[in-house]
């Protein structure tokens, strides 16, 4: 076969085996994809991404252990070119920007139709960014709303403690999953409540909540 012919690789991360089964039953009835591979966590798509190289990745952001956010970053560690498209639930400006910015090339929210999220996948795989039309207007405004503008104080590090302790985790919880000391979460979680003038993870869940960074 022509090699210009063959499908696009893919792999599917999501910790939810229904949605998965689903995913791969959509992707591969496009014959210009095919699923390599489903992982349930950010720490097995890590563990497996250099073995199979798949032209792109789908990755969910809301995972136990490291999330899709930090999985994103470890993988682009790996290989800079890395096309991994974002498939949440969340329709977030701010992990929007936090997925953009540990850099994924694309962000398809699952209320979009079955159309986006295959151009989103055939898109980063192309070295292409996309978003799905309903995040378009959270791309475009620079000016973030009342409140979200806090995060862009929190270094990538110190956000991805604020959301697991939003989900939460306890800080020791946090040292293991994000393979850090305590001493250092523990700076960590003391620069998060100077700089979102928040005094404990209970205040960071509901700030969290109404954000849309974390389900209620």
């Amino acid at each position: 076969m022509n090699p210009a012919a063959q499908p696009v690789t893919v792999m599917v991360v999501d910790d939810h085996p229904a949605l998965r089964a689903g995913l791969r039953s959509l992707i591969d009835s496009d014959a210009g994809l095919r699923v390599l591979l489903e992982v349930a966590s950010g720490e097995a798509a890590y563990a497996v991404y250099r073995p199979i190289r798949p032209d792109a990745v789908v990755m969910d952001l809301s995972m136990e252990g490291f999330g899709g956010i930090e999985a994103i970053r470890r993988i682009r560690e790996l290989d800079p070119r890395a096309a991994i498209l974002v498939y949440t639930v969340h329709n977030s400006q701010v992990l929007l920007e936090r997925a953009l910015e540990a850099g994924a090339l694309g962000f398809v929210t699952k209320s979009s139709n079955a159309d986006t999220l295959l151009q989103g996948i055939r898109k980063v795989a192309g070295g292409e960014s996309f978003v799905s039309p309903d995040m378009l207007p959270a791309l475009l405004d620079r000016h973030l709303p009342s409140g979200a503008s806090q995060f862009k104080r929190l270094t990538q590090r110190e956000f991805q403690v604020f959301k697991l302790l939003s989900e939460g985790h306890t800080l020791p919880q946090c040292a293991s999953i994000l393979h850090l000391s305590s001493k250092t979460v523990s700076n960590h979680f003391t620069q998060i409540r100077a700089k979102l003038g928040v005094s404990s993870p209970a205040e960071m869940a509901r700030m969290a909540i109404r954000q849309g960074l974390v389900e209620p």
